[in-house]
């Protein structure tokens, strides 16, 4: 079936106008990941810091002097990699949800099951996938690149420039191919690795349409969200006050400038939620509409 490019791009916003609980929910679940990545890093940080300090002090020269810091920075912020990929399966299929099986709305659509172990398995799948294709063109581009430097000519650099052009090209197509991927793995409740390439057959251009409405308008609510953000953050006290205790403790700081780490937390989640929300319900209900209204029978 046909979809409406426009229609389906500002899914985002009819989600959160029909169910704003919803929002609720999905800012709370950004708060807690970040509190649990505090948690993850908070002793990894210290280390780091005073890894930092050290070598500040000891004016290092040479690159081994450096490798304590690089290893206690790749460690610690390592952990934070899982939590992220965790968070972003579990909210990209509420959203899905959302659109896709409406009724399920508790608890602002969010569960932790196989939709989400599915939608997890999916995404990072296709994302290696995505890396191990786009290394070839990136590869030559970098090749190109460096013949110009050695002196190759205008020759390399306009070879590097096209082999850029169509890397940025091919990854664009594929993300539109797959773009439906975890639409139809929480539609269909399957890992659904190649089912948007057929869905998404002949589609391309509307989706891609669709895509980047959706992206303006999530840099629209972010731009907006700024605005009304600042004027808070400097209510509060604003990180402006850091300034006054530059050199002193770092919890006396905190103790000072708490309401601001407060007040961005919670806004910047609601902003974060409502963002992810008009970028990725569009795909789901481009989905919906393909198929009908049976999406799980789609393209049997």
């Amino acid at each position: 079936m046909a979809f409406s490019a426009t229609e389906a791009a500002f899914e985002g916003f009819r989600v959160v106008r029909r169910k704003p609980v919803a929002l609720v929910f999905w800012s709370l679940f950004y708060i807690l990941i970040f509190g649990l990545s505090i948690l993850a890093v908070g002793r990894g940080m210290a280390e780091v810091m005073a890894l930092s300090e050290a070598l500040e002090a000891a004016q290092p020269t040479s690159y081994d002097e450096f490798v304590p810091l690089i290893d206690a920075y790749t460690s610690t912020f390592g952990l934070l990699m899982p939590l992220g990929i965790i968070g972003s399966a579990v909210l990209t299929a509420a959203i899905a949800r959302s659109v896709l099986r409406p009724a399920e709305s508790a608890f602002g659509y969010l569960r932790l099951g196989m939709d989400e172990l599915r939608v997890l398995i999916v995404t990072v799948v296709l994302s290696i996938a995505f890396a191990v294709v786009l290394m070839v063109p990136m590869g030559f581009a970098a090749f190109m690149f460096v013949q110009a430097v050695s002196g190759g000519g205008g020759a390399s650099v306009l070879g590097g420039i096209l082999a850029v052009f169509a890397t940025l090209f091919l990854a664009l197509w594929l993300a539109v191919r797959f773009s439906l991927a975890v639409p139809i793995t929480v539609a269909e409740r399957k890992m659904a690795f190649f089912d948007s390439w057929s869905a998404t057959k002949g589609r391309f251009w509307p989706l891609l349409g669709m895509g980047f409405i959706a992206f303006l308008m999530s840099m629209v609510v972010s731009l907006l969200g700024t605005i009304v953000v600042l004027p808070l953050q400097m209510g509060v006290g604003g990180f402006e006050k850091m300034a006054e205790y530059s050199g002193q403790d770092l919890g006396v700081m905190l103790q000072a400038i708490w309401p601001a780490i407060v007040a961005g937390v919670v806004t910047q989640s609601i902003l974060s939620a409502l963002q992810l929300a008009v970028l990725y319900a569009p795909f789901s209900a481009a989905y919906r509409d393909m198929t009908g209204d049976r999406p799980e029978k789609a393209f049997d």
